[in-house]
């Protein structure tokens, strides 16, 4: 049963308490009342922008932001149901729903946002810890324990720090300081695991796998070097920032020639290529003064 009364504008269902500013601009986009021959999820998806819990939420918000990726939820809904081909209506109301939790997640109260982020933040963290303890058996195997340690310092100063915002209030800066954490002990392991123990460990189906594998880490080093040591650059003298970028340069280009050899089907030679650029990588990112195993 719905909280709060119902009536109908311009033939659409209202909440009666909805935000005036909101209530013209439904008004003019009035949802088709005939939608026959559409997919089913036309009826789950309008119930969705009318008469869900979410719907009275950014109905009733002051928000601007809710009200605008609403109405954007209405206008998908509608290019839905004017739109003769189905594989591309469900596009549209694929939009449609992301536009519409968007709206949702921008009406949240400001408490209910803080609960989420942290239980968001709290599973991130078991993460951390998760991926620290296997870094640690991992280290143990590759007799490689020292490096470790060097390592293991470096992300509890980040979780550390983390913890400190948590405290303090501030869970978005708490959440991509642990994000750098996650993201540093992730390719520890996957710069341990290389090699020999890659392959007694990993056991490819086929080299085009283990080719999409090699794509990854290269992508999770990329994303390593644009977190933890381009944000340390700005005030860096200019030859220090040329040779690391000089490093991400080249480590780009054989990138780029990998990804062709992929696309030939060269996946052997792609893999190599791949290696040698997430070395690169790894030249960069302990330059810029972060140390990892590799």
């Amino acid at each position: 049963m719905l909280a709060v009364m119902l009536f109908s504008v311009g033939g659409e269902a209202v909440s009666a308490g909805v935000n005036p500013d909101l209530q013209a601009q439904i008004e003019s986009l009035p949802l088709p009342q005939d939608i026959e021959g559409k997919p089913a999820r036309f009826g789950s998806v309008r119930k969705l922008l009318e008469i869900s819990s979410g719907a009275r939420q950014v109905l009733e918000s002051d928000n601007a932001q809710a009200h605008q990726a609403y109405i954007e939820a209405r206008k998908s809904y509608l290019d839905a149901a004017a739109e003769p081909d189905n594989a591309k209506v469900n596009l549209l109301l694929n939009a449609t729903v992301k536009l519409m939790y968007q709206a949702i997640r921008a009406a949240s109260p400001k408490k209910l946002q803080h609960q989420k982020k942290l239980r968001d933040y709290k599973r991130q963290l078991l993460s951390v810890n998760a991926l620290l303890e296997a870094l640690q058996r991992i280290s143990v195997e590759k007799h490689n324990e020292d490096d470790t340690n060097r390592l293991k310092a470096k992300i509890n100063e980040i979780v550390d720090s983390s913890d400190r915002q948590v405290k303090k209030g501030d869970i978005d800066a708490a959440r991509a300081q642990l994000d750098e954490a996650y993201l540093l002990v992730k390719t520890g392991i996957d710069n341990m695991r290389n090699g020999d123990v890659l392959v007694r460990e990993l056991k490819f189906a086929s080299k085009e796998e283990e080719y999409s594998y090699e794509l990854d880490r290269n992508d999770t080093h990329q994303m390593l070097v644009k977190l933890l040591v381009e944000k340390k650059l700005a005030s860096k003298p200019e030859a220090y920032k040329k040779n690391i970028n000089d490093r991400v340069a080249a480590a780009l280009e054989i990138r780029a020639s990998a990804e062709s050899m992929g696309k030939s089907g060269d996946f052997e030679e792609a893999i190599a290529e791949l290696e040698k650029s997430t070395k690169e990588l790894v030249r960069a990112i302990r330059m810029g003064g972060i140390f990892i195993p590799g």
